[in-house]
């Protein structure tokens, strides 16, 4: 799909119905080798000054990333990003949000749970659209998002279907499984959706790019207007899952 800038109406269709949708090996090799190199890096950064100050902490590294850095500009610049905010959200939607998360082996279950409960949308327009980028291929073992579709159009919390709230497996999840640079596009503010354990011996990087609507973005969020750098290979624009 190289060269692709909208989604289709099958894509389009997928998304709002199923809540979320995969798109695979979106970024060219190169440029998740060096996004890789650089969240690596600053993960094992962060894990040494927590081990250095003998933090208690969960064994996830999260923290926010600038959307304005360069080095970031595949994940904020693809111009499919754009077409699916408008295809959910609405026209004019912005860049108000880029996150990394790293679980440590034998670290990052979630319990299934929509990000803006109470208070999500259960019918159209979304309030926020997730991008996730998986800069670490997603495996069954290495702590995949988990997601159950069309859970987004539910007004019940994921806890009421569950015996343990959330955490267990759930009789409808789909576990995301994906090479290296794809991307998952979900609505995370309603679909029921979580990280899972990750049984690998490695770290498993993910960013998540979040969009929304202009009345809704945070102050110094990444216009829209990005995509019309989408020419440029190098700003991540030259390729589409």
């Amino acid at each position: 799909m190289a060269g692709q800038a909208e989604l289709t109406s099958r894509q389009r269709r997928s998304l709002a119905e199923d809540g979320y949708l995969l798109m695979p090996s979106l970024l060219p090799a190169d440029a998740v080798a060096a996004l890789a190199a650089r969240l690596d890096e600053l993960a094992r950064a962060i894990i040494a000054e927590r081990d250095a100050a003998a933090e208690q902490w969960d064994g996830v590294v999260s923290v926010r990333l600038d959307p304005a850095d360069p080095g970031y500009a595949p994940l904020v610049r693809q111009p499919l990003l754009f077409s699916a905010a408008d295809t959910v959200i609405g026209p004019g939607c912005q860049v108000d949000g880029l996150s990394l998360r790293a679980p440590l082996p034998g670290c990052g279950h979630q319990g299934l749970h929509p990000d803006f409960f109470p208070g999500h949308h259960t019918s159209g327009p979304w309030q926020v659209l997730a991008a996730m980028w998986c800069i670490t291929g997603f495996t069954r073992d290495n702590g995949s998002l988990r997601v159950i579709p069309g859970s987004h159009r539910s007004a019940r919390d994921p806890a009421d279907d569950m015996e343990f709230p959330g955490m267990g497996p759930h009789p409808d999840e789909v576990k995301l499984i994906a090479p290296a640079g794809s991307l998952i596009l979900f609505n995370s503010a309603s679909l029921w959706h979580s990280g899972t354990l990750n049984y690998s011996p490695g770290l498993r990087l993910a960013v998540t790019t979040y969009l929304s609507g202009p009345a809704t973005a945070q102050p110094g969020a990444v216009s829209q207007t990005l995509r019309t750098s989408s020419a440029n290979p190098g700003a991540g624009g030259g390729q589409a899952e």
